[in-house]
């Protein structure tokens, strides 16, 4: 809702037809009065704008990140075949949560993610999901800025002769996070619709695919390869390091937040013209991932890095562009996130105050410039001066496991309980345990990596998408 409507309340039926049958109906029994999201809820008669390509970029740029070169790690740890397995299995799982959410989306007429959980789920449930969201794409963008750092240092290296020792200030992480911030990035974080972030979104995909090229390229030109049996795990692998990979696997598919308010802008929206847009984008990525996966395990078969980039030769060519591609994907997917966190910022921010004697109501156009920009400003500076943010990033990161599986498995059985169908609560409560148990699969793997003296290791997909390193 915009303008005026923004100030009221909308009534939804708690009893609903099944969320898993082709009726859109709702049955009324009792209602739950949720207020509706200001500025973070699009008209779903007048924003409906996106078109099926510039869908098909967003929704790539969200879940194609640089993190597609640390597949050939992950390919090492649990051989192609079990590797190929869980890909298909968790690719099943994020389509079907993908068109859980589209379902809901046309039932609730939300318009974001937080506000399609608590139209269905309610108030408390509302309010988890959008403090989630807030910490997770804060964190988010903290570590894209980390990662931007990271890799332009190491650039800067490259290109003026120097090392940590010897570089002057310019080749300094600390200067570098502010000025790439404010030329690439500040310039893109203004558009008040998720659709125009398209053209932004192009700019990520292309330098993720010159990063599956250039892993693809450097296979077809390596003649002395690593003897090792690709198809099988190594001989001494147990249960718990497959279930190690399926983090970081889970999160290669995630782009759940983002998929609810591209739809609701989809122009002609409908099931069937978005399940489209959803299958491309996740077919270019599942054929990105296991090109880069087998080529980069066949290349340096067990010893490759968990950032494949550092396989490369020292001061290689293709690892220093690479990792200005890797800065480029990372600057363009930084504006996506950064709305999805400010929407659910102002949601929250209205939901907490409704009931004071001043409630905000962020509808204007000032209170959206103003909190994109305390936003930048508060993740940049965190980004450049705070220390030991890493770890703390790490844990916040695991966030991402409720917004792909748990919440859609909660959506799923409070609908079908209302139903009675009891087939689909039990479909529920098995994507809300993978949620869970993915969730403290990653959680206890970033304790782990602490534990064992490793600061500077992995931080899991579901941040950045980019090994820090």
């Amino acid at each position: 809702m915009s303008g005026p409507a923004a100030n009221k309340y909308v009534t939804l039926d708690e009893d609903t037809d099944s969320l898993m049958s082709h009726q859109p109906d709702l049955l009324t029994s009792r209602s739950v009065e949720i207020s509706t999201q200001t500025d973070a809820s699009i008209s779903s008669e007048g924003s409906r704008g996106g078109s099926m390509v510039g869908g098909i970029f967003i929704l790539m740029n969200a879940v194609l990140g640089a993190g597609v070169l640390e597949f050939p790690y992950m390919f090492s740890k649990v051989g192609l075949i079990t590797a190929f397995l869980l890909l298909v299995f968790l690719l099943i799982c994020a389509g079907t949560t993908h068109i859980v959410l589209a379902k809901t989306v046309d039932l609730t007429d939300s318009a974001s993610y937080h506000e399609l959980i608590g139209k269905i789920c309610g108030f408390k449930v509302l309010l988890t999901a959008q403090v989630a969201l807030i910490l997770y794409c804060s964190g988010s963008n903290i570590a894209y800025m980390v990662t931007v750092g990271d890799m332009l240092q190491e650039v800067c290296f490259y290109v003026t002769n120097t090392t940590v020792e010897t570089h002057e200030y310019y080749c300094d992480r600390h200067f570098l996070i502010p000025v790439a911030s404010i030329v690439v990035i500040l310039p893109v974080i203004w558009f008040k619709n998720i659709s125009a972030f398209g053209y932004v979104s192009f700019f990520s995909v292309a330098s993720v695919f010159y990063l599956v090229a250039a892993v693809f390229v450097e296979y077809l030109t390596t003649e002395q390869r690593t003897p090792v049996n690709l198809w099988y795990p190594p001989a001494n692998t147990d249960p718990l390091t497959i279930l190690s990979v399926l983090p970081s696997m889970s999160f290669a598919y995630q782009c759940h937040m983002t998929s609810v308010p591209l739809y609701a802008e989809l122009a002609g929206r409908s099931i069937n013209r978005y399940m489209v847009i959803v299958g491309v984008a996740m077919f270019l990525a599942t054929t990105s991932y296991l090109v880069v996966g087998y080529t980069g395990f066949a290349i340096y078969g067990s010893s490759v890095d968990p950032d494949i980039i550092l396989s490369f030769p020292s001061g290689s060519i293709i690892m220093t562009v690479g990792r200005v591609a890797v800065t480029l994907a990372i600057c363009m997917t930084y504006p996506i996130v950064l709305f999805i966190g400010r929407t659910a910022l102002e949601g929250f921010v209205t939901e907490v105050t409704r009931h004071t004697s001043r409630p905000l109501r962020p509808n204007n156009e000032k209170f959206r410039i103003s909190s994109i920009a305390i936003w930048f400003v508060v993740t940049a500076a965190v980004a450049t001066f705070a220390t030991g943010i890493k770890d703390v990033i790490s844990v916040v990161g695991s966030i991402a496991a409720l917004f792909m599986f748990m919440y859609p498995g909660c959506i799923i059985t409070v609908l079908a309980w209302r139903q009675s169908n009891y087939a689909h609560v039990f479909v529920g409560a098995c994507f809300v345990a993978l949620g869970v148990i993915v969730f403290l699969l990653n959680l206890a793997s970033t304790v782990n990596d602490h534990m064992k003296g490793h600061p500077d290791g992995m931080l899991s997909w579901w941040t950045f998408q980019v090994p820090l390193s």
